[in-house]
């Protein structure tokens, strides 16, 4: 009986291949983006009920340990936001939200100075502190879209 279990490796010690193996199982399993749950967000930000055509959005964490998130204003009103990588969305969570759309600055040769852009929402709106604007991510895809007045 013996000589059955030693010739189909029962009670034989693992070989270093497989405790290799079991090791590399528990490594790429372990890969990929660590910490905090992220939500993808998008939306598309209005004014007076047409798109906004430039700016940026900006999402600030309630939470002082949440990360925040940005994202470009495209001509068509739309947004996606990014953390570290695009499209890559928020940490999930509550947010103060700011929007800024300027025209882009003129500059008058004739004297040479430059002519404030012209702003393309409410100066309010371009910090979290006046916006009055929140949003909360949460896990999967998020559709948040902002009709500024």
């Amino acid at each position: 009986m013996k000589r059955f279990a030693h010739r189909t490796g029962a009670g034989r010690k693992p070989s270093v291949l497989v405790v290799i193996a079991i090791v590399a199982t528990f490594i790429v399993s372990g890969c990929g983006r660590s910490g905090p749950e992220h939500g993808r967000v998008s939306g598309t930000v209005t004014y007076n009920g047409k798109p906004v055509p430039k700016g940026t959005i900006s999402f600030q964490a309630v939470d002082p340990k949440g990360r925040n998130a940005t994202g470009a204003i495209e001509p068509d009103g739309s947004y996606t936001l990014q953390t570290e990588e695009p499209g890559d969305g928020a940490q999930l969570g509550d947010y103060r939200v700011a929007i800024s759309a300027r025209e882009d600055e003129v500059l008058d040769y004739i004297p040479t100075k430059p002519i404030p852009p012209k702003r393309l929402v409410p100066a309010k709106y371009e910090s979290p502190e006046t916006s009055e604007l929140k949003a909360t991510v949460k896990s999967g895809k998020n559709d948040i879209p902002f009709d500024l007045k």
